[in-house]
């Protein structure tokens, strides 16, 4: 079934029906360009939402827990999820509404040309109507006329009263006026003839060959909003896997919650070292026998202790020299903690030195046209290649299972903090970064420093840095 033949005198609705689907793909283009725009902030949303929920500088320590660090890995997954809604809003911003904004504006040109030509047709046919009203008009007026020329001429044939001249003058008048008839009865049947061939071949070709290319084009426009829906679907389905990985990454980080692990670790860290108290003796007040000269009864001892930060009760804590020392100026010698506390910060201080000077010694090593570096963070310089020894000393009187320690900080490569393995490939292009494929695992040997990007090595003959959010990494516990 065609337009131009079922409906052959719907011009006008036509006319219209053609307007308002082009208005409709144009709809159409505004309503991905509006779901772009949520796509887009619901990223935007996404990703300060993962900020906001960084954690802060003080509560790094409590990131040592299973839970946190899933958390934490959630969040990174959270982040590489609005990556991909700001995918899809750019995508269907250059694959749909760019295409659609010019299929609109060709679709209007083409319907503006095929209805400039349906005009021209009907006019055409108008004025072949108003040349044949005009022509019968012509011709009823010349047959009335001949008809009186003819009657007047046979009244004065029989009317003897008049001159031969007169009855002459009045045949040859009736003669003109019906050659005159017979000529526009000519002309009438000519138009006649060729109105009616111009309006068969204007509803029957001319016209429906119009309408069949308004109907081609509709069903073009059709054709693009189905494949544009398609289409939305499928930029959308594009993301579905990377989608899933970070799913799945949420998953996997999840099942590497362990409650057990954290308790040992809220234990490591509050454990005082400290014995819990003994029982108080019971003291007889009527065996106490009086003292000479004093009438009066020993006073009662006082049960009133002092607490020490992650005990119940023990006394006050002396500070200590030797390594102790070195912090007092910056009041990072943790001489108010109890003994367990005080030792585990002050390792951690001493390894968190270490890393520093093997970082700063191995990034000495890859610049060939330096002679020294310094690092204004950690304020160590690695210009001398030897490392002076720290003898740490501890007060056996205060707590018995801290010892003298020796430590060497010996010039060596970047320990390895654990094992990542890439989720996405990468192409480095900037200095310092290495390539790497999807699946390739690498040993951690420096953690992200919040710039996104984290230092690894593949094997034992290459390292550098790759993006923080294309790994999935397993730290060892005490990293």
């Amino acid at each position: 079934m065609t337009w131009g033949v079922e409906l052959w005198d719907q011009y006008d609705n036509l006319g219209a029906h053609t307007q308002r689907g082009i208005d409709f793909l144009d709809k159409y283009a505004q309503f991905i360009k509006d779901r772009c725009s949520i796509e887009g902030e619901y990223a935007s949303k996404l990703r300060r939402l993962v900020k906001n929920y960084q954690p802060k500088k003080k509560e790094e320590e409590d990131y040592q827990f299973s839970s946190c660090k899933a958390f934490l890995h959630m969040l990174n997954e959270v982040s590489d999820m609005a990556g991909q809604h700001e995918l899809i809003a750019e995508n269907m911003t250059t694959q749909i509404v760019k295409e659609i904004n010019n299929l609109v504006k060709e679709f209007k040109d083409e319907r503006k040309r095929h209805l400039h030509e349906g005009s021209k047709l009907h006019a055409q046919l108008q004025a072949s109507l108003a040349q044949l009203d005009k022509a019968k008009k012509a011709y009823e007026k010349a047959f009335r006329e001949a008809e009186k020329a003819q009657e007047n001429f046979t009244k004065a044939d029989a009317d003897l009263n008049l001159s031969r001249a007169e009855v002459e003058k009045a045949r040859t008048f009736s003669v003109m006026k019906n050659q005159t008839c017979e000529d526009c009865k000519t002309e009438y049947a000519n138009q006649l003839q060729k109105t009616n061939e111009l309006q068969r071949q204007h509803y029957s070709t001319t016209l429906p060959k119009v309408f069949q290319q308004l109907q081609d084009m509709d069903e073009r426009r059709i054709t693009f909003i189905q494949n544009f829906i398609k289409l939305s679907a499928d930029i959308q389905q594009h993301v579905f896997p990377i989608v899933n990985k970070c799913l799945d990454g949420i998953v996997k980080a999840s099942e590497t919650v362990d409650p057990k692990q954290d308790s040992r670790l809220v234990i490591e860290r509050f454990k005082s070292g400290f014995s819990p108290p003994e029982d108080y003796p019971f003291e007889d007040l009527s065996n106490i026998k009086n003292s000479e000269g004093n009438t009066s009864l020993h006073s009662v001892p006082s049960f009133k202790a002092e607490t020490i930060k992650g005990t119940i009760t023990a006394g006050k804590l002396k500070k200590r020299g030797g390594i102790f020392g070195i912090f007092s100026s910056n009041k990072e010698d943790y001489s108010d903690l109890p003994p367990n506390q005080r030792k585990k910060k002050l390792t951690q201080k001493i390894e968190h030195i270490q890393n520093q000077i093997q970082q700063e010694t191995a990034a000495s090593k890859a610049d060939h046209n330096c002679s020294s570096s310094y690092s204004p963070e950690s304020g160590i310089s690695t210009s001398h290649t030897s490392i002076p020894e720290v003898d740490v000393y501890a007060d056996e009187e205060e707590f018995d299972n801290i010892e003298e320690e020796n430590v060497d900080f010996e010039l060596e490569p970047l320990p390895v903090l654990g094992t990542a393995r890439a989720l996405y490939p990468f192409d480095a292009q900037s200095e310092g970064s290495i390539p790497m494929e999807e699946g390739e695992e690498f040993e951690v040997v420096e953690l992200d420093q919040g710039d996104g990007w984290t230092r690894v090595r593949r094997g034992d003959v290459q390292e550098g840095f790759v993006p923080t959010t294309y790994l999935q990494c397993f730290l060892y516990n005490n990293c």
